[in-house]
């Protein structure tokens, strides 16, 4: 799960990472919490406040979740904490880019089977804690996807779209699209809301924000995420999606996406 906030998706950065953490921790990430220490599961958390100046480490999340909320509320320049086993288990992060535009990128990162993926139950409480998270806010871009996670998002990836233009155009064009795609509500409005977006019938569940903007849930389960959905969706949002012949590119091979350029799609 990643968001990406531009400084117009939030009023007070502090409080709005305050509260991605506190969502996380008690949301996805709440089993692995309540593992810390007691069944070979372990944290470390690392917060920078700003350039230069000393990054904090906290080895125990449990026993420092003041200290780590009082560090948070100063918005730092990024915060992470990792659940490990014998391999990483999951991830809540925070990145601030105050020289690149003062964009933010907030993570959640999770383990997830193909039995879990399938799962009705668990793929919707994914969703719900998403949309929770951004009921307050009017994120740039946002997105749940299995297995093709970087910076770049898959048309990003195919189009070969510098990533610093393609967040500076966030709400002048659609960055991605994924199981789960949280559209800006600049974008929203020109696809004719959320009303028209469920009448299209290419999701099974349209999301209106609070804040702004659109959360659309293209299948009931990830696993569910087919080629034939993923048209569907590419359909509905290409008005909004960036013109170009998508290419695959054999550094992101996971990457999935529809071979046709949005602007001959509508």
């Amino acid at each position: 799960m990643e968001v990406t906030l531009d400084p117009l998706g939030t009023a007070e950065r502090g409080k709005a990472v305050v509260a991605w953490y506190e969502r996380a921790l008690s949301g996805p990430l709440g089993e692995l919490l309540q593992q810390e220490e007691r069944s070979g599961v372990y944290t470390r958390t690392s917060v920078q406040q700003s350039e230069g100046r000393r990054c904090i480490h906290m080895p125990h999340l449990g026993r420092n979740r003041s200290r780590l909320n009082g560090e948070l509320e100063k918005d730092p320049e990024w915060a992470a904490t990792e659940f490990y086993g014998e391999d990483v288990l999951g991830r809540v992060q925070c990145s601030y880019f105050p020289v690149e535009g003062e964009w933010s990128k907030f993570v959640v990162a999770l383990q997830a089977g193909s039995l879990r993926l399938a799962d009705a139950g668990y793929c919707t409480a994914l969703v719900d804690f998403l949309a929770s998270a951004l009921r307050d806010l009017n994120p740039a871009f946002a997105r749940i996807e299995h297995d093709a996670f970087s910076d770049w998002s898959n048309v990003e990836v195919a189009l070969m779209r510098d990533l610093d233009e393609s967040l500076l155009e966030g709400r002048d064009f659609l960055r991605g699209y994924a199981w789960v795609t949280v559209c800006p509500r600049e974008l929203a409005t020109r696809l004719g809301g959320h009303e028209a977006l469920e009448a299209s019938g290419a999701f099974h569940r349209v999301v209106p924000l609070q804040g702004g903007g659109v959360l659309l849930q293209a299948s009931e389960t990830s696993s569910g995420y087919t080629d034939l959905v993923m048209e569907r969706v590419f359909e509905a949002l290409a008005p909004v999606l960036p013109g170009g012949e998508p290419r695959a590119d054999p550094a992101h091979p996971n990457v999935r996406f529809v071979p046709r350029d949005a602007a001959r799609a509508h």
